[in-house]
């Protein structure tokens, strides 16, 4: 769904981070997988290799199998933030929503300034079609990481989902000016994907009020700043 696309895509980074060197091809993936499990087998309590193994399951699309997984952890140390905020992401992906947002708000209880699972939760809520607690979260965000711009940016898909087109703008606008700054410091004449997924956030807001102009000037900042013209294609073609 293009509405949580980009907070998805935050998550799934974060899955491949605590993957660490993911391997490429399904069999690699299979062959770490066997690897883990024969270390499990001898270190039967060691937490960090559920952890992994849960990770590889995920990557493997073995989505119950890395439930079972962060269970397990869960039933060996209850209070594991890592194991509570991936086994939501997996309910969310089940559609287990109410499980999901149990998850992802005791980790919250526990973790108050977790703000990947407080955007976990916002993608819950709309995926459950809880549109006022996903905006209540939405704002809670903003207010909690005013310096992001990933909680303005969550913010304007929440928004935009409402049809609340103009203080979606604003949001999305005040996330790629955060953004840009931040890049600018990294890599001075590099557009991030982070960029890349406001400026197309942006596009969507202003096709839908029907301000054609300025929606081809964000998909041409993007050409001008090095994405390939043909992965835009079907945005110019609107």
């Amino acid at each position: 769904m293009r509405k949580v696309r980009f907070i998805i895509c935050i998550i799934l980074t974060q899955l491949l981070f605590a993957l660490g060197a993911s391997a490429q091809t399904q069999q690699e993936l299979r062959d770490s997988l066997s690897m883990i499990n024969r270390l499990i087998d001898q270190h039967p309590k060691a937490v960090k290799l559920y952890l992994r193994k849960a990770a590889l399951n995920i990557e493997l699309g073995d989505w119950q199998y890395a439930l079972d997984t962060y269970s397990k952890v869960l039933d060996m140390m209850p209070g594991n933030l890592t194991a509570l905020y991936y086994r939501g992401f997996v309910y969310q992906h089940l559609k287990r929503y109410g499980m999901a947002r149990n998850d992802y708000e005791l980790l919250l209880r526990l973790e108050p300034n977790h703000q990947h699972a407080l955007m976990g939760l916002i993608v819950t809520n709309l995926a459950d079609g809880r549109i006022t607690a996903a905006f209540d979260d939405a704002n809670r965000l903003v207010e909690q990481f005013p310096e992001d711009a990933q909680s303005y940016a969550v913010r304007a898909d929440v928004e935009k989902q409402q049809n609340m087109l103009s203080p979606a703008l604003d949001d999305i606008k005040k996330a790629i000016e955060i953004e840009n700054v931040a890049v600018q410091k990294r890599y001075p004449v590099t557009v991030e994907d982070e960029i890349t997924a406001y400026q197309l956030t942006a596009f969507d807001i202003y096709m839908a009020m029907k301000d054609t102009r300025s929606a081809r000037a964000c998909i041409d900042y993007l050409v001008k700043n090095g994405v390939p013209r043909a992965y835009l294609n079907k945005y110019y073609k609107q």
